[in-house]
């Protein structure tokens, strides 16, 4: 902990310069800039760079999923084509299954009708 305090004490301290040198006769200025202001602005520098990058990147991203959902639109498409074409024969099929159902009760009541008259046939014998 104390070799931490002693260097960020030692980096507080340090201080760059920055100096302007004119072209012709003049005055050469020069400007104190603290570490962590440098520090900060390379941070900066990075953080640009890193968004500079990422947004192609996302940009690209953004486009293949608009390319894949142009193309599951394309299916959902076709699927509902196809849907409209069959669904006819499913109204159909489910209009004969129930005259199916139907007629098999019927048969069935006449089956229990044909068996109680043997039944009482059999019995006058």
């Amino acid at each position: 902990m104390n070799k931490i305090k002693k260097l960020w004490r030692k980096k507080k301290e340090v201080r760059y310069t920055f100096m302007l040198v004119p072209r012709s006769a003049g005055v050469t200025k020069s400007i104190n800039i603290p570490f962590f202001v440098i520090l900060f602005f390379l941070f900066l520098f990075a953080a640009n760079v890193y968004f500079l990058v990422r947004y192609p990147l996302r940009l690209s991203e953004i486009d293949n999923l608009d390319r894949k959902v142009y193309q599951l639109n394309d299916v959902i498409t076709r699927n509902d084509n196809d849907l409209k074409v069959i669904d006819p024969s499913i109204k159909k099929t489910e209009e004969f299954e129930t005259i199916v159902k139907e007629q098999n009760e019927i048969l069935k009541q006449i089956e229990a009708l044909h068996k109680s008259i043997q039944e009482k046939k059999a019995g006058k014998f």
